[in-house]
């Protein structure tokens, strides 16, 4: 038996080449969709896509790994090992096919960044792109007080953190973090942009499941990130309303052990217009990596402006940068596979929950 981390990766051109193994032992031919720009070293990277199923089933899987850049060496680590072992892993209900889009955001993946290369937040990104946002006063507030646009150094950057107390004294807490995590439409140079259009990685989401899942009347999307839960664990949350039709479905797929604070926006909603008449749900799952306490928010909106205004080879960047890709994926061996054993275990319960949902049965009926 393999050893866990044997399925994960250091580098996009690694986890590439882990995952086109995978599709061929799986028997799928894999479709490399190369990126305009390269990595830090100068090599291409690519996204790649494989499937498994009837060509025209009438049920769809969709997995997704790195719309977080970063976060999907994860990701990859799943989907390898489901390909590669799809008789036992990937056990699908019948007229049901499974795509694999593998590392959606390959800049961010192997620039070690969440965001894409236009420094957009894609999750969010691609959401917006369907339901237009407002702009929110609170994050232009948060963005003038803190002064990133005119810090000239990490050094100044660190030393302007205890503005947010000013910050604290306009809004509550929970104002202020939503205002930051929502996800915002003005300030392209700042943390949770959200983009003004399709991005290259979002026209790459619409074009595969449109050729691929055309004939799908269902499509179940699992989505595979990092950090949220607890350290080498895995959580399940869903973006519906509580209570609401879906969300009690899929928590009924898990027996309800699932994250206890979700965020409720319905991420994949937009997927139901790239195949009109098809119902589909949406999964996340996450591993959970170190828990951060408020005094180390910064290095996320640090991470931003080292990438927009600063030097990404400056020493001085390292320690934080270092520590920022720690965060989201900490690569360790032990984190490797504990992370990975709670993930694979997954797939039992969502892949029955998925077939109930096709056959109507309890517990399969939104």
């Amino acid at each position: 038996m393999r050893d866990a981390t044997q399925w994960f990766s250091h580098t996009v051109s690694e986890a590439h080449a882990k995952f086109a193994a995978s599709a061929a032992r799986a028997g799928s031919i894999v479709e490399e969709v190369w990126h305009p720009l390269r990595g830090p070293d100068g090599e291409r990277i690519c996204s790649a896509v494989a499937e498994v199923g009837p060509i025209d089933a009438s049920n769809a899987l969709v997995c997704l790994s790195g719309i977080h850049g970063i976060e999907g060496y994860f990701g990859s680590a799943l989907q390898c090992h489901a390909l590669a072992n799809r008789d036992e892993v990937l056990t699908l209900p019948a007229d049901t096919k499974a795509v694999f889009i593998h590392l959606v955001n390959p800049w961010g993946t192997a620039w070690s960044s969440r965001e894409n290369e236009d420094n957009v937040e894609l999750l969010r990104g691609n959401y917006y792109c369907h339901h237009p946002k407002a702009a929110n006063p609170i994050f232009a507030d948060f963005v003038e007080t803190m002064g990133y646009r005119t810090v000239s150094s990490i050094e100044e950057f660190l030393a302007g953190r205890n503005r947010v107390v000013k910050l604290l004294d306009r809004y509550d807490l929970g104002e202020l973090l939503s205002a930051i995590g929502d996800g915002q439409n003005t300030h392209p140079d700042a943390i949770t942009w959200v983009g003004d259009g399709p991005t290259w990685s979002k026209d790459l989401i619409d074009r595969v499941v449109r050729e691929r899942c055309a004939s799908a009347r269902r499509i179940l999307v699992l989505d595979l990130h990092t950090a949220v839960g607890p350290p080498g664990e895995t959580v399940v949350f869903t973006g519906y309303a509580p209570d609401s039709p879906k969300d009690l479905m899929v928590r009924s797929w898990f027996d309800g052990d699932m994250w206890p604070w979700p965020e409720y926006l319905e991420f994949y909603d937009w997927v139901g217009e790239l195949v009109p008449g098809a119902d589909v749900i949406s999964v996340t799952l996450e591993a959970g990596t170190e828990q951060l306490g408020p005094e180390d928010q910064y290095i996320f909106p640090l991470d931003v402006w080292i990438k927009t205004y600063g030097d990404r080879n400056d020493p001085i960047a390292a320690p934080h940068l270092a520590r920022y890709r720690r965060f989201f994926y900490p690569e360790t061996a032990e984190w490797m596979r504990s992370t990975h054993a709670h993930g694979s275990a997954r797939w039992q319960p969502l892949l029955s929950g998925f077939s109930r949902w096709i056959s109507g049965s309890r517990g399969g009926s939104p």
